[in-house]
């Protein structure tokens, strides 16, 4: 009877200390996930806004503006904008900080054929970028987080992502006619 007294006692200490350890597990797990931020929210938090940073790549880099967008650090509250600029059959990526505005870094690539082919569709626009942006923000009025140009199903289109709220919405814009071709919400934390 005594072994089974021993018995009992170690098996209920081997039950706390799995409960114990289990439970420190799902403490630091719970942490770590409130730490963790979405894309959509991480933009929504920066200082800077996809705007401010074309104005800040521009004062750097001469050429047009083809695409600018915002990239989290790493599940983080930060993120930085990607501004893409070409000049000369050169692609120059901006990369800017969105809280402070910082410059840091600026790459360059020369553009492939089929690149030089987007390129000078999009200069056939009667629509700017910038145009685009503000139509879909009015039709959408939240943060912009991405914007550039691309051919949509054959015509060529900006495709501009605003945050409002917990939703991504993804405008596409004729760019030939500054028009609102579709738009589309899909959840902020969506990987696409």
């Amino acid at each position: 009877m005594k072994n089974l007294s021993t018995l009992s006692k170690s098996i209920i200490m081997v039950l706390s200390i799995a409960g114990v350890s289990t439970a420190a597990i799902a403490v630091g797990q719970s942490t770590t996930t409130k730490t963790e931020v979405s894309e959509a929210v991480a933009a929504v938090q920066s200082k800077i806004s996809l705007e401010q940073a074309i104005i800040i790549a521009k004062k750097t880099m001469k050429g047009e503006i083809v695409s600018a967008d915002f990239d989290q650090h790493d599940h983080s509250a930060g993120g930085n904008y990607e501004v893409n600029i070409v000049n000369n059959n050169t692609e120059y990526e901006v990369k800017i900080d969105a809280n402070s505005g910082k410059i840091l870094s600026n790459k360059q690539d020369k553009l492939d054929k089929e690149d030089i082919a987007e390129y000078n569709a999009m200069k056939k626009s009667k629509t700017s970028l910038n145009q685009a942006i503000k139509k879909a923000n009015q039709s959408v009025k939240g943060k912009v987080i991405e914007a550039g140009f691309d051919i949509d199903f054959g015509k060529p289109a900006y495709k501009i992502e605003i945050v409002k709220g917990t939703q991504v919405h993804k405008v596409v814009i004729d760019s030939m006619t500054g028009q609102i071709i579709r738009s589309q919400v899909e959840a902020a934390d969506s990987d696409d």
